[in-house]
């Protein structure tokens, strides 16, 4: 039988390859940012997106989950069709009905969200709207690139779009200094231009159009309680800022903004290849006789190593943000390591919902992201007016871990999963308490040399404490030979899927 973690690895790999290519540029970038957007830029930016993302999610999150769920069920060709015509024309149809009204009102809109410390939010918005309905209407093309495991094609399309805005955002920037206008204009033409490809190659393998009322019907069954869940997800991660900008300056929200971006986006280097091809193998997973010691044994060494990564980014943040950013943005790297230590948590739930999803249960997930959700409001209100940008972060932290293990107990009563929480607990508590020691032993030492060099030697003891082992017994079994094996295949598989 093949091994799971062969197409883990290959689809990861690929998907990886674009993910670590787009967060690079995005470093790599940061000092433009940083000169030509002031903070309080970065605090609109994020306040835009929160709103955006809340209409985006209303409307299309369950429906990807449920296509490509309701897809593995068809029978043929036809039936696999007719689910993906059927989730894209609803989501195309909503999305214009509840576009027009917020372009429409965006006025008020606009008064709500940024406040009248924003004059040009109104402008903003019509901007920031379109962009949002072609994100939403493209998501089902990409949905499919990734059911049918053309990760490369996928990546490829992806890194068009990224290459695109990346030289609009920059003329737009440096060239015209247009600020958050030349970033909103890049995005709205970057993503017009590559929802455009997708939806080419999406009508070109998708047999004739078919939409199908009860199908829909089933597809919402599914989806709907995705759609909430999100939703409160997105409160969870997003709500902070706007909860910040209530009791501090819009230039505090722009710092915490950017620490918080630099903690999520190493999260989602690592998470987004492996989330997006996990959604599609773990229902090929459930047909082993193995399936709950796989499900197992991917936890642990996923666990293993997000906090292996995360330890990294806490201990280097200072010295990467003293020669990437401006002045302004330097008390960012104090919440980043916090902002680590909660995506630690919110990691583990991808693993604990497994049994839900495999039995189309996803209502039960809703009162867990309900308690997420007014765990994060909460604790934003609570923490906020004591510790300033760090109560946000922190509250994170408490959200997070919270959101997993309520998760974890709700899961466990639809099947029970064996997960070895003594030895990931150790690893995670050791990495913690390896970075506070980190922090006394560098105290009034202003030597960046000798903290470099510190920070390596405690991130290389860690590798060979997590991996060490690991690495040695890989080699002499085979799964080493599976490893191996999907190296090798890359090469073709990527020749093949493009």
């Amino acid at each position: 039988m093949k091994s799971p973690f062969q197409d883990l690895f290959k689809h990861s790999a690929v998907y990886g390859f674009g993910q670590i290519l787009r967060r690079l540029s995005s470093f790599l970038l940061l000092p433009v940012y940083t000169n030509y957007l002031r903070p309080a830029d970065y605090g609109i930016i994020a306040i835009l997106d929160f709103v955006t993302t809340i209409f985006a999610i209303m409307i299309g999150a369950g429906m990807v989950n449920a296509v490509t769920r309701y897809s593995f069920d068809a029978k043929d060709e036809e039936g696999r069709s007719r689910v993906w015509w059927t989730g894209i024309t609803f989501i195309a149809g909503v999305s214009t009905v509840m576009l027009v009204p917020a372009l429409i009102f965006r006025e008020s809109l606009a008064a709500i969200t940024l406040g009248a410390s924003v004059p040009e939010g109104a402008f903003y918005l019509a901007l920031a709207l379109p962009t949002m309905w072609l994100n939403i209407v493209q998501a089902i093309p990409d949905a499919y690139l990734r059911f049918r495991k053309w990760s490369s094609l996928s990546v490829a399309v992806n890194l068009f779009r990224l290459l695109l805005n990346i030289c609009l955002n920059v003329m737009f920037l440096v060239f015209w200094d247009l600020g958050v206008t030349g970033i909103l204009v890049g995005n709205l033409i970057a993503v017009a231009c590559t929802a455009s490809v997708q939806f080419v190659i999406f009508t070109r393998h998708v047999h004739s159009y078919a939409f199908d009322t009860p199908l829909l019907r089933s597809l919402l069954q599914f989806g709907m309680p995705l759609i909430v869940t999100t939703l409160l997800s997105l409160i969870m991660h997003q709500a902070d800022r706007y909860i910040l900008r209530l009791f501090v300056g819009m230039e505090e929200v722009g710092i915490y903004s950017l620490a918080y971006t630099v903690g999520q986006g190493v999260f989602t280097l690592c998470l987004l290849p492996f989330s997006m091809i996990w959604g599609v193998v773990i229902y090929e997973i459930a047909k082993r006789p193995d399936a709950k010691q796989v499900y197992v044994q991917v936890f642990e060494y996923f666990i293993y190593g997000i906090g292996f990564i995360m330890l990294g980014v806490s201990l280097f943040s200072q010295h990467l943000l003293n020669l990437m950013v401006d002045d302004a943005f330097l008390p960012a790297a104090s919440i980043i390591p916090i902002v680590c230590l909660a995506y630690i948590f919110f990691s583990m739930h991808d693993h604990f919902r497994v049994p839900v999803m495999l039995e189309k249960r996803t209502v039960a997930l809703v009162p867990v992201y309900v308690a997420g959700a007014m765990i994060n409001v909460g604790g934003n209100f609570l923490l906020i007016p004591i510790l300033g940008t760090s109560g946000a972060a922190w509250a994170s932290v408490f959200t997070f871990a919270s959101f997993a293990f309520l998760g974890l107990w709700r899961y466990r009563k639809v099947d029970y999963f064996e997960y070895p929480f003594l030895r990931c607990g150790l690893a995670l508590s050791g990495m913690v308490g390896s970075y506070l020691v980190y922090l006394w032993i560098m105290q009034g030492n202003k030597q960046p040399s000798s903290a470099v060099g510190l920070a390596m030697g405690i991130w290389l003891v860690w590798f060979f404490v997590l991996f060490g082992t690991t690495i040695r017994r890989a080699m002499t079994n085979t799964s080493f030979m599976d490893i191996k094996a999907a190296v090798l295949s890359l090469g073709s598989y990527a020749n093949r899927s493009s």
